[in-house]
């Protein structure tokens, strides 16, 4: 069988000492945290007590944000450092067999699960799952959702009847092959001080590894104020401060001025092709803030993917003043689900402005409950009496949802308002007064979900001018909007040489699903047609016949 020869790095050994459950590693890139997590979970499972056959059981979660992602990086990682003489590999579906012997007479039995979670089918089996741990590789592209889902999962393999013994024989060694005590329910009998003769998972664990994210992301709350900004209390802190442990490594220069030194206290740097150039190359030619995050390793925002709107401009499109409510015009919602449920807000008047009033997002609840506890009572206190001109999904929310037995759409629509001939509240299904607006709170698939028209669609917004004021406004209270629109939201860059190329739809990551849903209620304001983005409304409002691309609500 082949040797694995790998050394940890200081880091790295410090990580695996750890017994928290939940382990994070964040540095630059190329510092080894991805190996030294895919190293952990192998070392997990040879460390799993053997149950009364002997085997070491283990079964683990690979989680990455996209499918592409997940092949063409983490996979290939894992495959580099567990060849496949020590674990086959299957592609479809994308799973990782271990099985091999000990020199102890045990044997690892060892099972890999690979996931995107840009795929319904796999948050769906990730929030499903009974595994020993859960390995999220870069994990500041997914939600605190998935974190949270994990922690849930995790323990559960292998079971209390297919777990280690605890049985001696007289000269101290376990007896692998003792029969199982199980009364007649299948329960396994206890020892008389209570404890189980046969025990579960005693390897349990969430392992996490990341580039540096934005300062006021999941991981730096956690990581760096000790909890969520959420839940602000000392037994919060002190909770996390029991289950998480992160670790950071260290950057591989030392910066005086505008100077980079090499640091000797880096780490990986002699397995990296070239050693120190392999960083100094990727000063060339890259932004401040690649090299800041990406290099350096220190918290911050990368822009150098290309945005998804360069027409945007904070200063311009972001008034200074609140973006009032306009009481005399309808509202339209546009939705977003999956873990990361959200809202978008907005009204179109009747010169044609579009204005984004507020962001609702949620990254650690279900859709049903988002509607419920955040939107409606945002509703109700901000928006009373305001008629609603649309609600759309994202025409996936119409299939049937990850987490719950009726798709995002038909949740909603259980939340529908309802009125009597006298413009009473009816109430939903279940005879519940909801949130009393003047229209009821409907929702539809958008007319599209491709995101060349969906873009286009805000883009004709952005790109005119109505009476002296852009086309498009959205407010100050809509930070994850404005982020998107100002890079976040971007086309990724392609890693290849030459010319600078990028990907032709827009990056799976925390500001798309905001962006997404905007889109959707941008659609529902033009009534589901498409505006060329090279194309204007009319100057004259009262000439244009709005008949001819149905918009809604005039």
């Amino acid at each position: 069988m082949t040797t694995i020869n790998y050394i940890a790095s200081k880091t790295g050994a410090a990580f695996h000492a750890s017994n928290k459950i939940v382990r994070g590693f964040l540095g630059p890139v190329g510092n080894g945290k991805s190996v030294t997590c895919i190293n952990e979970m192998h070392r997990l499972s040879v460390l799993q007590k053997p149950n009364c056959d002997g085997i070491r059981k283990t079964k683990w979660a690979i989680v990455r944000n996209t499918y592409d992602m997940l092949e063409t990086t983490t996979l290939a990682t894992f495959k580099q450092w567990i060849p496949q003489d020590v674990c086959s590999i299957t592609l479809k579906p994308m799973r990782g067999n271990m099985d091999y012997p000990l020199s102890d007479g045990t044997k690892v039995e060892a099972k890999f699960i690979f996931l995107a979670l840009d795929r319904p089918d796999d948050v769906k089996k990730l929030l499903s799952l009974e595994v020993t741990g859960v390995f999220m590789n870069e994990s500041k592209e997914l939600p605190y959702a998935v974190v949270k889902g994990s922690r849930e999962r995790i323990g559960r393999y292998p079971s209390q009847i297919d777990g280690y013994t605890d049985v001696y024989d007289n000269g101290g060694k376990l007896i692998y092959d003792a029969p199982k005590e199980l009364d007649e329910h299948g329960k396994v009998v206890l020892n008389l001080d209570g404890t189980a003769k046969y025990k579960p998972c005693t390897r349990k664990s969430l392992l996490m590894d990341t580039n540096p994210p934005e300062d006021d992301h999941w991981w730096y709350q956690l990581a760096e104020d000790g909890c969520l900004k959420s839940n602000q209390t000392k037994q919060a802190k002190r909770a996390v401060g029991e289950i998480f442990d992160f670790f950071r490594g260290p950057s591989p220069f030392i910066k005086t001025g505008e100077e980079y030194t090499d640091n000797p206290l880096a780490e990986n740097v002699k397995f990296l092709p070239g050693g120190f150039k392999y960083y100094r190359d990727m000063l060339a030619g890259n932004t401040d803030d690649h090299i800041n995050v990406m290099v350096m390793g220190n918290y911050g925002t990368i822009k150098d993917g290309k945005p998804v709107y360069p027409q945007y401009s904070d200063r311009m499109h972001c008034p200074d003043k609140a973006l009032g409510i306009l009481e005399d015009l309808p509202i339209g919602l546009g939705w977003d689900g999956g873990l990361t449920p959200t809202c978008i807000i907005g009204q179109l008047t009747k010169r044609g402005q579009l204005r984004v009033i507020a962001e609702l997002v949620s990254d650690d609840m279900g859709v049903r409950q988002f509607a419920r506890d955040i939107v409606k009572p945002f509703l109700q206190k901000n928006f009373y009496g305001i008629s609603i001109n649309h609600s759309y999904i994202d025409p996936a929310g119409k299939n049937r949802g990850e987490a719950e037995a009726k798709s995002a759409m038909n949740i909603l629509n259980d939340e529908y308002v309802d009125y009597d001939g006298q413009g009473n509240i009816i109430g939903n299904a279940d005879g519940d007064i909801v949130v009393p607006l003047s229209m009821g709170f409907e929702t539809e698939p958008a007319p599209t979900n491709d995101p060349t028209k969906r873009i286009d669609c805000v883009n004709s917004y952005l790109i005119k001018m109505v009476d002296g004021e852009p086309g498009y406004l959205v407010s100050k209270s809509c930070p994850m909007i404005r982020k998107g629109k100002i890079g976040g939201y971007q086309y990724k860059r392609m890693q290849m040489s030459g010319e600078a190329r990028f990907k032709d739809k827009p990056d799976k990551n925390k500001y798309s699903h905001p962006a997404d849903a905007e889109q959707y209620m941008a659609l529902g304001f033009q009534g589901g047609f498409v505006l060329d983005s090279n194309e204007d409304f009319d100057d004259d409002y009262d000439d244009f016949n709005v008949n001819d691309v149905g918009i809604m609500g005039y």
